[in-house]
């Protein structure tokens, strides 16, 4: 069967009819994630203007349905911060916000509930003297959360990048295999820190770093589906530059990584291995708490680190990032240190998992 495309003959309207040809829509609900004795909730609200002119963006509005309030709201320079246009001049900022014709942005929501977050959510945006409200969604208690053992052992390690945090781990929206993801939503880069320092003695050698060598772990019985090695660590990145050792491509970007099938659809990826030290081989079983490879430097690592991530799929680009907590650590910030358990570390901290 051949299909023909059918002309298309239009007069563009003086306005839009009817007016508001916004939609908003939220392609992954959010979870409550329970963290520093709150709940969080960590989404998107993609927008499009399907408007035949620029649409302004002013004051929006995150409503509970179920008690009719409003727990959150964002215009102006609040608003701009959380946005990240699809593409270039999708966005103009004059006397306010505009979305152009056509044009599609991104809102990068974080809430924070001092008690249990809504079960549901709604979210109204007003634009000129018109106001568009979105269906409502649901919200996914904290309940349906997978608890994990750590991925680490010891004390004194820092929860960068962290799914509470501006980072490019919860902007990176990439779309691969037809579809727009952000599989390191919940994603933490894991460093350690002692006497407020990252690493003693040369900052060009990568042994030089406190959490360099030290052991990753598995975080739950799993078994192996991945299990890379043979790339090299990078130079540290300092106020010379950076290179990279091995040109960056889908199959180095991880460097040496290890991932474990978790069950029920879910995967957890270690990232950034040191060279030689992956334990573990495709198939393998593994018991939770059992070595599996140590902390490097290598792909797309400017110092070293364990990227540590959960996942709707195997791929660490091609999936969706999901939430977990951790059943017990200690988190230490300024002098105050508190036992946290079922949660995850979303802020500055110093986390201990002797």
């Amino acid at each position: 069967m051949k299909l023909v495309p059918t002309a298309m003959v239009s007069s563009e309207p003086a306005t839009d009819f009817p007016s508001g040809q916004l939609e908003m829509r939220v392609p992954v609900p959010p979870t409550a994630v329970p963290s520093d004795g709150r709940e969080y909730l960590v989404y998107e609200l993609h927008l499009r203007n399907f408007g035949h002119r620029p649409m302004s963006l002013g004051r929006m509005e995150v409503l509970d349905p179920v008690s009719d309030t409003v727990v959150a709201s964002f215009e102006g320079a609040s608003l701009e911060s959380m946005i990240s246009p699809v593409g270039q001049d999708a966005l103009t900022i004059g006397d306010g916000l505009m979305l152009g014709s056509g044009r599609s942005c991104v809102v990068f929501m974080r809430l924070a509930s001092s008690g249990s977050a809504p079960l549901k959510l709604q979210h109204r945006m007003s634009s000129g003297a018109v106001t568009i409200t979105a269906p409502i969604i649901d919200v996914l208690p904290k309940e349906t959360l997978r608890r994990l053992g750590p991925p680490l052992k010891g004390a004194d390690w820092a929860p960068t990048h962290n799914a509470g945090e501006d980072a490019h781990h919860r902007v990176g929206l990439l779309a691969m295999d037809g579809s727009a993801r952000i599989a390191r939503r919940y994603a933490i880069d894991w460093k350690r820190q002692r006497d407020g320092a990252w690493f003693d003695g040369d900052e060009t050698d990568v042994r030089a770093y406190h959490c360099y060598g030290q052991p990753v772990v598995a975080v739950a019985d799993a078994i192996v589906v991945m299990a890379n090695d043979g790339f090299p660590d990078n130079r540290p990145r300092t106020r010379d530059g950076f290179t990279l050792a091995v040109e960056l491509t889908l199959q180095s970007v991880g460097g040496n990584v290890v991932t474990l099938d978790l069950g029920d659809g879910l995967f957890a990826s270690y990232a950034h291995l040191q060279p030689g030290s992956v334990e573990v081989r495709v198939g393998d079983r593994v018991r939770r708490g059992q070595v599996l490879a140590a902390i490097g430097n290598s792909g797309d690592s400017r110092w070293p680190h364990l990227h540590f991530q959960v996942s709707d799929g195997p791929g660490l680009l091609g999936s969706e990032g999901v939430p977990y907590v951790i059943d017990a650590y200690g988190e230490t910030v300024g002098d105050r240190r508190d036992q946290r358990r079922n949660e995850m570390p979303m802020r500055d901290a110093r986390i201990d998992f002797a």
